[in-house]
This record gives C-alpha cells, structure tokens and sequence, in this order.
C-alpha cells in the first residue's frame, strides 16, 4: 500500500496547485464555466432545472441539457450556507466579441470582462463563485485518492505504480485546470475514479452489502453528474462477471450485478425519464446538440484534430485559446511516445514469460478491463465530437487514473531499460508537470486577460486627428508589411486616447477593404485588446490597439487595400459619428491606409489549392463584377483540375449567399465534360452566370460553390470537413 504520509502529501500538493489556479485564473474563464454558472444560479433562484428550447438565449445554454447533480449539489450548498448571488448581474459581463478555441488571436481570447470587482478580499458573488471553485478542487482531490487506492488494490505486489499515477494525476496542468474551475466533469471524474476504488475493493476484500450498496449509488451518481459516466456501467458489469467467475458464484455475482444496478437506477432514472417526456430523447442530447451546433465530422476531420485533443490533455487554457509554449508540448509527446515503447516492451516481456509458464495470472485480466475502458471512453468521444466540435483531450478525464497507469508503467519500463544509474529519473515526468502547473498561471494565464502596456510613440509612424464622436481620438497608426499577398497576415497598430468617460459598452470595428469596397476580412472588440469595457476608460487614457488581420486565401489580386475603422454600439449597431484631420464629418467611419495586394504567382487567376474529396482541385477563380445592382448578373470563372480519375459525375453548384442559407442568386450545372471524363492532371475551364435577384437587398453576399451528385446529393468535402467554400463577397447596391 501506498504510505500515508506520502499518500497526503500528494493531495497537499494538488490542493495547493488547483486552489493556485483558482485565484488566478479570473473567474468565467475556464471551458465553458460561465453557463456552468448559469444552471446552478438558475437552479437557485428558481429551485427547478432549465427546459431546454434550442434558439432561446440563455445563461447556460447548451449546459443545461447536462445531468443534474453537480449543479444540485453546488445549488444546495449555496442555499443552506446563504452564500450571495444578489449582485451577480453586476459581476457577470460576457464578451461579446470572444474568439473561444482560437489561440492565434491576440484580442477577444478573454470569454468575459472583469474588474475591480474580483479583486481579494472576494465578496458578494465573487466569493461565492470562488466558494464553488473550491468545492470543485475538492471532488478533484477525491479523483486523485481514489486513484491512488484504486491502483494499490488492483496491483498490490507493484506500489510504486500508484503514487506515480496518483502523481501524474495530480501534476496533470490541465486537471488541474479544470478541478479548479466550475464544472461538472470534476464530480464525475470522482464518481468514477471511487467507482474504480470500490470495485478494487470488491476484489480485494470481497463481497460485503455496503460496498454493493456504495458502488450502486456511486455508479447512479457517476450518471447524473455526466452522460460519460455510463460508460463505466458495461464494464462494471464485465468486472462483476469476472469475479463472479473466480470465485465460481454464478448465481451470487448476478444477484449482485442485479442489485448494483437496481441502486444505480434508481439515483439517475428520473432524469432520464425527464428527457424522455421533454424531449422524446432519453440523453437529451438532441435538444443540447441543437444548441451547441451539429456537425458531421469524417475520419479525416477528426484526424486532423488530433494535434488539438493531445495538447489540451495537457494544458490547454482559457476558452480552448490559451497555450503553453509548443516546446512543452514537443517534450510532452516525446515522453508519451517513450512511455507507449516502454509500455508495449514490458508487456511483450510480460507475455513471453507467461507464454513460457503457461500462466498468465490476474494482471492480465485487470490490466484488459482498464484497457477495455479507456478504449471504450475514446470511442465515446470518438462518437461526441464527430457530432459537434469538442475535441478535447480533457474528455478523456474519466479515466486518467488508467491512463496515468499505463503512462507511469511505461516510464518506469524505459528508465529500467537504462539500467539503475538512471534511476534518478523515475519522478521527472512529475517534476516536469507540476513545475508546469505551478508556473502556467503566472507565465500564461494571467498574461492573456492583462492589456499589453506598449510604449506609445511622441509622432506615429503616420498621424491621423480624427474624433469618434465627443468620445475618441485616433491620433495615429502603424500597419505592417505594406506589400501582401492572399494568405499572409498584416498588423495594424491604432493610437487612441478617451477623451471623457464613455457612458455606453462601445466596441471598435476595424475592416480591411479592397478597391470595390468589398470587406476581406474585419475584427470587432471592446477596447484593450477586448479586455475592458469603455465606461471603465477614463479622460485622457491613451493605449495601443494591435489588431491582426489574415488576408483571405481566396482574395482577388492586384488590388489596393485600406481600413475602415468606427466605434458602434452592440445593443443598438448605432455607430458612432466621425470627424476627419480638419473635424469635417466623414459619416460613421474612417477610412485610411493603402497597401498593395498582389496576386499570388501561378498559371490561373487568383491562383488557388482547394481539394474537394481527394479527386478534384480548384486551382483559380475568377469573378466580375463584384458591384452590382438587383437584377445584374455575376459572371463566375472556375479553373478545375483532376487529381485522378474521377468515378462519379458531380454537379457544380454556385451561389450567392445570404448567410447562413439564404440564396439570392444561384447556377448549379455540370461541368463540360462530365467529371466522370476527365483526365488527371488536366485543367477545365468551366464559366457560370448567376443573376442576383430582383428582390435582393443592398448588402454583403458570398459567393459559395462546391460539387455534389445529383443522384445522392452527397457533397465532396474539403480537408478541413467542409463541404462548400467561400471564394469571395460581392456587393449588391441599391
């Protein structure tokens, strides 16, 4: 067994290291943690769970189809110890403008605004959400103990296997991470991980009515703190028939399969009857992938995604936007690939001894049940994030004791392999992720929620006096590089200063526009990188706003560019009146700058490399006019290459769209020669028309195209899962 005094000294040190999260990292800016928020304020201010109505915009969104517990229990807390909510509008300040899941963003990666308000000593609802942050590291560290106790009792003749995974569990930055935020995951990584403790028992110690009694409520709970936690229902059952088995009790082991589920049944059974009768659905995870967008992801999309779910099993922080240094995650996945050799070596080992005695004894039979429900949790996922985006490697949390198990293992079998002078390496895998964790709030996380505080310059590069209203000044700026081409990203620096206190939530709007007046691409933020709201700024405050803006791939070359900047209200998209250098009235903008966009070198216009299906390639495009009135007509130019030989004769289809599926102008037709005709490696040719409708109204449109079957309407795909591209905008005047 794992000794005490070791045993608490790695829960002392995962307290500390998630409590540390805790205070850092501000609050509403773990995953999704602001509509965790939302049900458990829900829950208490109203004592009912939310009805889920998909278009309805809530506090909890897409969370409030989850399982109940978690929220119950931090709800009933909050209730009998009277902990505050009343000002909790005050306090909850969502940004609107955040870019969740994207880390190459230097504005809007902060999921909410925040202010003096969260500063220690924490009152009102800030001490109470902190309170539930608490709560939260504390079922964590219940995950870490029963982690621990688990892998001593399944494998008692190898100790050091359970303080090393408990290590590897408790150092984990990302585990750490979310134990230390407001999240259901952290009751059901504890539900599962004493799931595992007692079912270690049962095999240890043998039957006895409190531990049936304990793994039956355990297993009912597991279910209502997350829909992963039925996961661990089958393969409980496997390990009871096993035991069964062993002990040659076939009649008593199903009695108690009977009874532990009966228990766990009547915990969970009543939510799933509640989604039944609200939603036909017994998970309720139609109604919640309705709210949190569907998707069909193919092998190759999830494939692809790869590199995300391995980092953020690890450390991926923030709304899924903020990183580690890369070189992190290089070690990281050397030491996985070492660990994974050390593991397949020991067990080929293993079984070549066992093969030689004709024995193969119990570690086997264990080692395959946690293996079977690793594998079986992945392809849970597997089947989750094939239908909406949440390709997360901290989905894998239900099960990182086996995980950690079968990582340790494999570390110790390396270091063996090096003989005993290395030794001293065995704990640096720990070493190496607490100094991670202990160092990522200061380093990266707190980093990312602070405006960066650049020098201003006395005389910018060039100098604007131009006035939003009676509110802003922009008295300069400075862009980088002055020459792009489709692809290549430029940097935009504004120097602004408040002249008064704003009295309304302004956000600025900066577009980046082409020759026809078409928007290539545009940021829209709350001042200081996103990160305040404007009736925090006070007269005189002067500060740098870097924006970063992408040219599309699919820009229209040669052309000049220049921006178009403004303030506008969000509640209202009022914007606000501008004056130019000598204050006469520009309209609700500014427009300055000229960059030069040339075309990228290749034998087609605007040359492009889209891919649609492994077989077809769109190599240029061409479209003119871009400016056109209701009732003119758009001609379409589309240069196709063959990869190979292509099977099937696919329809083209192009249209001018209204996102996300308004069609104001369309041609679909195939092409000439049938797909089915052409050689690989040959370009076509291929011109459309589409007539904007007479109906259309002024605005922005896309032009969307892509190549379907008409017998099956099944669409190619690009790499990256999609099934159409948008290969520019056109404008429709009046």
């Amino acid at each position: 067994m794992v000794p005490r005094a070791r045993r608490e000294g790695l829960l002392a040190l995962f307290l500390a290291l998630a409590l540390w999260h805790s205070a850092v990292n501000p609050l509403l800016e773990s995953s999704d943690e602001r509509w965790h928020v939302g049900v458990i304020v829900h829950l208490v201010r109203t004592g009912s769970l939310p009805v889920q109505i998909p278009g309805q915009e809530t506090l909890w969104r897409q969370e409030g189809s989850q399982p109940p517990l978690y929220y119950m229990l931090l709800a009933a807390l909050t209730r009998i110890l009277g902990l505050p909510l009343d000002d909790f509008e005050a306090i909850y300040h969502p940004n609107p403008h955040a870019a969740p899941g994207d880390a190459s963003r230097i504005a809007n990666r902060n999921l909410a605004l925040h202010g003096p308000w969260e500063a220690f000593p924490w009152r009102g609802s800030v001490l109470t959400l902190h309170i539930w942050r608490s709560v939260s590291a504390l079922l964590a560290a219940l995950t870490v103990l029963a982690t621990v106790q688990a892998i001593a009792l399944l494998f008692p003749q190898r100790a050091r296997l359970a303080l090393g995974s408990g290590l590897l569990v408790a150092a984990n930055p990302m585990f750490i991470f979310i134990s230390a935020s407001i999240n259901n995951d952290n009751l059901a990584h504890a539900m599962t991980a004493l799931a595992l403790w007692l079912l270690a028992l049962r095999l240890r110690h043998g039957f006895s009515a409190w531990r049936v009694a304990g793994l039956g409520l355990v297993l009912g709970a597991a279910a209502l703190a997350k829909l992963s936690g039925l996961v661990l229902w089958p393969v409980t059952v496997f390990f009871l028939l096993g035991v069964a088995r062993r002990e040659r009790r076939w009649a008593h082991g199903l009695l108690e399969i009977a009874t532990t589920f009966s228990l766990a049944t009547a915990v969970c059974g009543w939510w799933f009857a509640r989604n039944w009768l609200l939603y036909r659905d017994l998970t309720g995870l139609s109604v919640m992938l309705e709210i949190a967008g569907r998707r069909s992801a193919t092998w190759a999309d999830l494939v692809g995604e790869f590199e995300g779910f391995r980092r953020s099993f690890w450390g991926v922080f923030g709304g899924m936007n903020v990183l580690m240094p890369s070189w992190t995650y290089l070690a990281l996945d050397l030491w996985t690939i070492l660990t994974v050799i050390g593991l397949i070596a020991g067990v080929g080992a293993r079984a070549r001894n066992a093969l030689r005695v004709h024995r193969w004894g119990e570690e086997w039979a264990i080692g395959g049940w946690l293996l079977a429900y690793v594998a079986l949790l992945f392809a849970a996922f597997l089947r989750w994030t094939s239908q909406t985006m949440a390709s997360q490697g901290r989905l894998m949390f239900p099960a990182i004791g086996p995980i950690a198990l079968g990582l340790w293992a494999g570390w110790e079998g390396i270091v063996s392999m090096m003989g005993r002078a290395c030794r001293w390496l065995i704990p640096l895998p720990g070493v190496f992720l607490g100094s991670l964790a202990l160092w990522a709030p200061l380093l990266w996380i707190a980093p990312a929620y602070r405006p960066p505080s650049l020098p201003l310059p006395k005389i910018p590069p060039h100098r604007l006096e131009a006035t939003f209203g009676d509110t802003f000044r922009l008295w300069g700026y400075e862009v980088h590089p002055l020459t792009l081409t489709p692809g290549e990203t430029m940097e935009l620096t504004l120097y602004l200063e408040a002249l008064r206190t704003p009295i309304r939530d302004w956000s600025l709007f900066v577009h980046l526009v082409d020759e026809a007046g078409i928007i290539l691409t545009q940021e829209d933020r709350y001042p200081r990188q996103g990160l305040v709201r404007a009736t925090t700024l006070q007269p005189g405050e002067r500060w740098a706003e870097i924006i970063r803006l992408r040219v599309p791939d699919t820009a229209i070359a040669p052309t000049r560019l220049s921006f178009i900047v403004g303030f506008y209200d969000r509640r209202t998209w009022e914007r606000m009146p501008t004056r130019g250098s000598e204050g006469i009235p520009s309209g609700n903008h500014l427009q300055f700058g000229d960059l030069a966009l040339h075309a990228r070198p290749g034998a087609y216009p605007n040359p492009v490399s889209y891919r649609f299906g492994g077989q077809i390639e769109l190599v240029g495009f061409e479209i003119a006019p871009r400016r056109v009135r209701p009732g003119e007509a758009v001609r379409l130019i589309l240069y196709w290459r063959a990869l190979r030989s292509v099977e099937h004769d696919y329809t083209v289809f192009t249209h001018i769209l209204e996102p996300p599926q308004t069609l104001w102008g369309q041609e679909d037709r195939p092409p000439t020669p049938p797909t089915s005709r052409w050689q690989a490696g040959t370009v076509y040719r291929e011109s459309y028309t589409l007539r904007v409708k007479p109906e259309t109204p002024p605005g922005f449109y896309e032009i969307e195209i892509g190549l379907y079957r008409p017998e099956t309407g099944e669409r190619l795909r690009l790499a990256d899962g999609r099934d159409f591209l948008i290969i520019g905008r056109i404008r429709v005047e009046p």
